[in-house]
């Protein structure tokens, strides 16, 4: 049985990730920030008979990543994939004032610039940094990290949005500087946009639901892409998306 752990999963696209992993038969470690939402939302998994482990953790909390690893070590021995899903987007921000800071440029601010690189850009590097040596030890390992469309420097045609775009266009950079270093290890990690999902950041206008959007991930992604593939931006679609 395979093992699977997804960031940001009590909702939306790394919930719906968690609930299909599971009818696959993996064994999914499924982490939010709060361990309340985390344990509620695998509740509702476990009882679709899937196995679903809930777990805390604090993407950019390198202390919280290593505990997860040690935990991971000690039940499983390996992980086989990753869904790197947390994510945040300061245009959802409650606070206008805060969402402002990394969104317009007369008010940009450099501090919280840095909270959204950290969550979007850093912090899918990290977990593989600390669940390196599990993966190592997979027959198949890879990571999936979410990206977006608006990453796309040849695509982009609005200003703005600095925290979100920025971050994850870095996110698609240091990925594939990551994948260049973990193909040694016989380790795949790509980025791949999910496409327009119906989510509380996406909306209900968006293209796809939850649904759709993780199964065009697995069956064109994940089920097709090959150690040569690494460090890619992918579409949903498994065709390569314009950098």
């Amino acid at each position: 049985m395979n093992i699977a752990l997804v960031t940001g999963a009590y909702k939306g696209l790394g919930f719906e990730w968690c609930r299909q992993l599971g009818r696959r038969g993996y064994k999914v470690i499924l982490t939010a920030r709060d361990f309340e939402k985390a344990r509620k939302a695998a509740e509702v998994l476990n009882q679709e008979d899937l196995v679903v482990y809930p777990k805390q953790l604090e993407v950019t909390d390198e202390s919280a990543l290593q505990e997860l690893a040690n935990w991971g070590q000690e039940m499983f021995s390996r992980i086989d994939l990753i869904v790197n899903n947390a994510g945040i987007n300061p245009k959802d921000y409650s606070d206008k004032n805060q969402m402002a800071k990394a969104f317009y440029l007369d008010q940009l601010d450099a501090e919280e610039m840095l909270k959204v690189i950290h969550v979007n850009s850093l912090s899918p590097l990290l977990v593989v940094k600390h669940f390196r040596s599990l993966l190592k030890k997979s027959q198949n390992p890879k990571v999936i990290n979410i990206s977006s469309w608006l990453s796309s420097v040849s695509l982009l045609r609005f200003g703005g949005h600095y925290g979100y775009v920025g971050s994850k266009n870095l996110l698609n950079i240091l990925n594939k500087s990551m994948a260049l270093e973990l193909q040694k290890d016989g380790i795949i990690s790509v980025n791949v946009n999910p496409g327009w999902v119906k989510t509380d950041m996406g909306g209900q206008k968006a293209q796809f639901s939850s649904d759709e959007a993780v199964q065009n991930i697995l069956s064109n992604v994940v089920d097709k892409i090959h150690l040569g593939d690494s460090g890619a931006f992918m579409n949903f679609d498994g065709i390569l998306h314009p950098w």
